[in-house]
C-alpha cells in the first residue's frame, strides 16, 4: 500500500481540472450491484448539471451526464468567483466563469468520494473534451494509471459488450495509450482502438 491510496479511494481516470464544450458525462463502475436504497442516494446526489442524463446498465455501471447546453446549467447551478464574468464564444456558445466549471469538476470528485462510500467503486472515467481544453489531469489520474494492471481483467470482460461499460473500457485504455502505459499490459491491450477518445 502506498501513501497516496488513503487518498486515491479507487482508480478514477480522467481526473483533474476538465474544461468542457457543449457537454459532460461521467461513467462509474461499482465493484458490485447497488441496493435500491443504494442507488436512490447515488442518483439523489448527482451534481445537478450531470442530471440529464443518469442511465443504468449491467447492474454495476453508471453514465451520468449533461444536456447539450452544459454550460448554462452550470451557471445555474455555481456562483461565479466575485470579478469573473461568463461570456459568450465567438461561435455563439455561453461558456461560465472558470471557477464555476472548478466547481463542477470538485463537485463531481466529491460526488464520487460520496458514493464510494455507499457502494464501493471499482473505477470511474470521465474522457478528456478536447473541444473544451482537454484535461489538466492530475495526481488521482495519475496513480489510476499504476493501477490497470489490476483493473485489466475486468475492462477485458467489458470490450466485447456494447453500450457505457464498453465506452468507458475503450476511453480508459485510449488514455493508458497515450500515457505511454498499454505496451506493457500486452498485444490485447495494445491493439484496442477507443471509438469515443481517439486512437487508443
Amino acid at each position: 500500500m502506498t501513501d497516496l491510496e488513503p487518498a486515491f479511494p479507487f482508480p478514477f481516470f480522467g481526473a483533474g481540472e476538465a474544461g468542457y464544450y457543449m457537454w459532460a458525462e461521467v461513467h462509474v463502475r461499482f465493484g458490485r450491484e447497488p441496493t435500491s436504497s443504494q442507488r436512490e442516494v447515488i442518483v439523489d446526489t448527482v451534481p445537478p448539471p450531470l442530471r440529464g442524463a443518469v442511465d443504468w446498465c449491467d447492474g454495476r455501471q453508471l453514465m451520468v451526464a449533461s444536456g447539450l447546453f452544459l454550460h448554462g446549467a452550470v451557471v445555474r447551478a455555481y456562483p461565479a468567483r466575485e470579478g469573473e464574468t461568463d461570456r459568450v464564444g465567438e461561435d455563439g456558445w455561453l461558456y461560465a466563469a472558470p471557477s464555476r466549471i472548478s466547481a463542477l469538476n470538485a463537485g463531481i470528485e466529491a460526488w464520487l468520494r460520496r458514493i464510494h462510500l455507499e457502494c464501493p467503486i471499482l473505477a470511474a472515467y470521465r474522457a478528456e473534451d478536447l473541444d473544451g481544453g482537454g484535461t489538466r489531469l492530475s495526481p488521482w489520474h495519475d496513480w489510476s494509471l499504476t493501477r490497470l494492471p489490476d483493473f485489466m481483467p475486468e475492462l477485458e470482460r467489458l470490450l466485447d459488450r456494447s453500450g457505457h461499460a464498453t465506452v468507458m473500457a475503450r476511453g480508459v485504455m485510449a488514455m493508458a495509450r497515450r500515457a505511454g502505459r498499454l505496451p506493457r499490459l500486452g498485444a490485447f491491450a495494445a491493439d484496442m482502438m477507443s471509438w469515443t477518445d481517439g486512437l487508443a
